[in-house]
């Protein structure tokens, strides 16, 4: 999903630190908030010139509140890097972005060396699928990596055909980035629905699903996210970006629980490397995030020792 704080999204949630003074927004959001590195910077200005200043409610993404509400929500889950989407995507895919600071395109060529954490996936046996949009993928050197984006989600769910680890995108106008296309409202639809496929399907006693956004999206959100790593040379902070929300979903998710253990999108890569026993990337950037001691990898999200929860009506 795409360009939403904690705050913004998930302050409605008991138990989240959020901010429940924030008003709330529209269904469209126009314009499209700026939300580059040099915006997340000065995102503590006061308005017009900061972050904008709204949050989303139960009433108005009634299907993200209900996951929310009945699993594990992480309100200390931050986007790795302090800026917009390509880097992100990057580090929920390999956990390193090669210091990528903005969006790929013709003044900004992106080709990155390392593969992601498809590659490793394939040498030990397993499969892995890019449904959607998923952008960074085709800016890998690796052809690998450059496998055809699949679109049938819902139907492979439904068949109990998905593979080993997927990643799943909302397509553009359902994918909660704000914008003259996007109503929230349709976008919490999809995702209903696309929960609704993996629920009822027959993967759900052995699945587990993590929602979460790549970036701030311009929004604001009032915990300051620790200083992890600078840029090489540089002063400004790279990791981490703003909290964005992420929800633990599956039969062995913990039941209407808050995680405030820190996280982030390098914790998924991590997540999967510790499920699967893959090595650590051969990028040492990358393999330093997802072996650090102090990175958990969602493990305070799952209780395997709890009864297997049935999948929601």
């Amino acid at each position: 999903m795409e360009n939403h704080t904690t705050d913004n999204f998930a302050s409605e949630v008991a138990g989240v630190d959020g901010d429940l003074t924030l008003p709330l927004g529209p269904d469209i959001v126009v314009p499209d908030p700026p939300h580059d590195h040099g915006h997340w910077l000065t995102r503590d200005a006061p308005a017009p010139a900061g972050a904008r200043r709204m949050r989303f409610g139960r009433q108005q993404l009634p299907n993200l509140y209900r996951l929310m509400d009945a699993f594990t929500v992480c309100d200390r889950y931050f986007s790795d890097y302090a800026g917009n989407s390509f880097p992100n995507h990057a580090f929920a895919i390999g956990a390193d972005a090669e210091w990528a600071d903005r969006n790929p395109g013709a003044s900004n060529p992106i080709s990155l060396k390392t593969p992601g954490l498809p590659a490793r996936l394939v040498a030990a046996g397993k499969t892995w699928a890019n449904y959607g949009r998923g952008f960074a993928f085709p800016h890998y050197q690796d052809p690998l990596m450059h496998a055809t984006p699949r679109t049938t989600f819902a139907q492979d769910a439904g068949a109990g055909t998905l593979p080993s680890v997927s990643w799943v995108y909302g397509p553009g106008g359902q994918d909660f980035h704000p914008g003259p296309r996007t109503r929230m409202s349709d976008s919490d639809a999809w995702l209903g629905q696309a929960f609704a496929s993996l629920a009822h399907g027959p993967e759900w006693p052995h699945v587990v699903a993590f929602i979460t956004f790549d970036d701030w999206g311009g929004w604001s959100d009032h915990v300051v996210p620790p200083l992890v790593e600078t840029f090489p040379n540089r002063t400004d902070q790279y990791r981490y970006g703003s909290r964005v929300p992420c929800i633990v979903i599956g039969p062995y998710a913990k039941l209407k629980h808050v995680s405030h253990v820190q996280s982030s999108h390098t914790s998924l890569v991590a997540f999967i490397e510790r499920l699967w026993s893959l090595p650590a990337s051969p990028n040492p950037d990358a393999a330093r995030r997802t072996t650090s001691p102090g990175e958990g990898a969602m493990a305070d999200c799952i209780d395997l020792t709890q009864s297997p929860s049935p999948a929601p009506a």
